[in-house]
C-alpha cells in the first residue's frame, strides 16, 4: 500500500496542492553484464614437421582469458594477444591450447607437430696443421651426429662412425671436403684447406 502526503496551502485566495509519492514503481536495479567468454584468436606452429631433437614455436592469441594453458604438460601461459612458446617434441604430438575467462567455460584448439628422423650434422672438423711442406703428414678429423656414413675427399676416406680421422701427405695446397650422410640420404658438408709451401 503506497502512502501519499498532500499539503494544501492557501495564500491570497489561491489554493496550492502538492503530493509526494507516485503511482509509478521504481525502476529495477541494473544487472551486471555476464562475463565474456574466452576466445582463442589464433593457434599455429611455425614448423609442423621437425626432425627429432629440433624445436618449433607454438604461437597463439587469446581474448577475455584469465587462464591459459598448453597440453601435454599443462604448461601455464600468459593471456596474450600474440605470443609464441618453444617446444621440442620427441614424437608426433598434438598440442592443445585452452583458455578460460573468469567464471566461464574453457575453450580449446589443437595443432599437430610431426617428428621425423633426426638431421645429420657435422659438429666439427679439425686438421693437424694449416700449413705444411710438400709430403708432410696431415690428419683431418671429424665429429658428426646422426650420420650413416662419412667421406673425406680427395683422399677417398669412407667411415660410418660418429668420429674419425683420415691421413694424407699433400704435395700441393689441398681442400679437404668432409661429407656426412644421414639415414634419409640428407647430407652435411664442411671444407678445410691445407696450404703447402
Amino acid at each position: 500500500m503506497r502512502k501519499f502526503l498532500c499539503i494544501v496551502l492557501a495564500a491570497a485566495g489561491a489554493v496550492f496542492t502538492g503530493c509526494s509519492g507516485s503511482g509509478t514503481p521504481a525502476p529495477a536495479p541494473k544487472q551486471a553484464p555476464a562475463a565474456e567468454q574466452a576466445k582463442i584468436t589464433q593457434l599455429y606452429a611455425t614448423s609442423t614437421q621437425v626432425a627429432r631433437g629440433e624445436n618449433t614455436l607454438i604461437c597463439y592469441g587469446v581474448e577475455n582469458a584469465s587462464a591459459v594453458w598448453l597440453d601435454p604438460g599443462h604448461k601455464e601461459l600468459s593471456a596474450a594477444l600474440s605470443r609464441c612458446v618453444e617446444v621440442t617434441p620427441d614424437k608426433n604430438t598434438t598440442y592443445k591450447l585452452s583458455a578460460q575467462s573468469a567464471g566461464g567455460q574453457p575453450v580449446s584448439r589443437e595443432v599437430e607437430v610431426t617428428v621425423g628422423a633426426p638431421h645429420v650434422r657435422i659438429v666439427n672438423v679439425t686438421i693437424s696443421a694449416v700449413e705444411v711442406k710438400a709430403g708432410d703428414l696431415v690428419n683431418v678429423c671429424y665429429t658428426t651426429e646422426n650420420a650413416r656414413s662419412v667421406t673425406i675427399g680427395p683422399v677417398g676416406y669412407h667411415g660410418s662412425t660418429a668420429k674419425g680421422c683420415a691421413s694424407d701427405q699433400p704435395k700441393k695446397t689441398t681442400t679437404y671436403i668432409v661429407t656426412a650422410t644421414g639415414p634419409g640420404g640428407e647430407k652435411d658438408s664442411e671444407k678445410v684447406t691445407v696450404t703447402v709451401k
